[in-house]
């Protein structure tokens, strides 16, 4: 079943919706009652320091089960992280140095996303020093500031999240985050988002567990220079075994789930300690989640491993 093109439709005032888990964990902001999250996203099993040419690492994806790709976004380079030596242990140059923000290995074949919405296939990334690369512009630009690729291998689609504005026209769309569909067949965009994440909706459930924690009301999530604070995508990956939809925000610090069927599932805060600065996140076959994150002022870019909860 594919994922809808319905905006998630929640307006979440009335009583007789869940609110959040009433549970004694303050970064667990909503976990649908029929939902069990299979994670303990904020206590990681394992951890890697990544080296100072990766302290931009933007996207991730998973290779095997002792390879993980990344990009960062200052370089037209796939980096090859090995998991067993802490390394990188290959360097692929498939471009000139732009801001490079999303990865996905399918098959033999990396796919890079360029904040401009620019799509790079580059051809068996792993034979010889320099692939062939084919480049297709979409109609996303600078302004919807795409900044986090996936694959869904259900519809055989890439999936594309923007930061920044969620239309590819102007109209207005403040209160929307939107994910697009690339069509790996016909290698071309949908010009219609897949799926619009409402922002009242995140900052309901936010506004709703700081009122609860700390008996205040956050104001509007709205910085002048940074637009909506509350939730700006970074990273989006489709579950191998749920089929589930996970989208994680640097801006935000959250991690949001949603179904095939564009219900969300769960959201969760990011603890500042495991994560900083949240941007790529892959899963291996069998379901363990990986997530990135860039160097900080005080913390050395990483790589974090959450293996399913038995």
């Amino acid at each position: 079943m594919a994922i809808k093109q319905i905006a998630i439709l929640l307006l979440l005032i009335s009583s007789s919706l869940p609110l959040a888990s009433q549970e004694n964990d303050k970064y667990k902001l909503y976990v649908h009652p029929d939902y069990d999250f299979p994670y303990t996203i904020n206590n990681p099993d394992a951890s890697w320091e990544l080296p100072g040419k990766l302290e931009e690492v933007s996207g991730l994806s998973y290779i095997d089960e002792n390879l993980l790709a990344c990009v960062q976004d200052e370089k037209g380079n796939i980096y090859l992280f090995n998991l067993q030596s802490g390394e990188v242990e290959q360097k692929i140059d498939f471009e000139d140095d732009g801001d490079y923000e999303g990865i996905e290995i399918i098959g033999q074949d990396a796919w890079v996303l360029k904040s401009n919405g620019t799509l790079f296939e580059v051809l068996d990334f792993q034979e010889g020093e320099t692939p062939f690369v084919r480049k297709y512009a979409t109609e996303l630009t600078g302004k919807n500031d795409a900044e986090g690729l996936g694959f869904d291998p259900i519809e055989n689609n890439l999936l594309i999240a923007c930061k920044g504005h969620p239309f590819v026209d102007e109209k207005k769309g403040k209160e929307f985050k939107a994910i697009y569909n690339f069509s790996l067949e016909e290698k071309k965009l949908d010009l219609n988002p897949l799926f619009l994440i409402v922002m009242d909706t995140v900052k309901y459930y936010k506004n709703y567990n700081t009122m609860t924690q700390l008996g205040v009301e956050l104001m509007a999530f709205i910085n002048d220079s940074k637009g909506d604070v509350s939730f700006q995508p970074s990273g989006l990956a489709v579950h191998p075994v749920s089929g589930n939809l996970y989208v994680i925000a640097s801006v935000g610090n959250l991690l949001i789930v949603y179904s095939r069927e564009s219900e969300m599932l769960a959201m969760f805060k990011l603890r500042n300690k495991y994560f900083p600065q949240p941007e790529g996140i892959c899963f291996s076959p069998d379901g363990t989640l990986y997530i990135s994150n860039e160097a900080d002022d005080n913390d050395e870019a990483t790589i974090l491993k959450f293996r399913l909860k038995k």
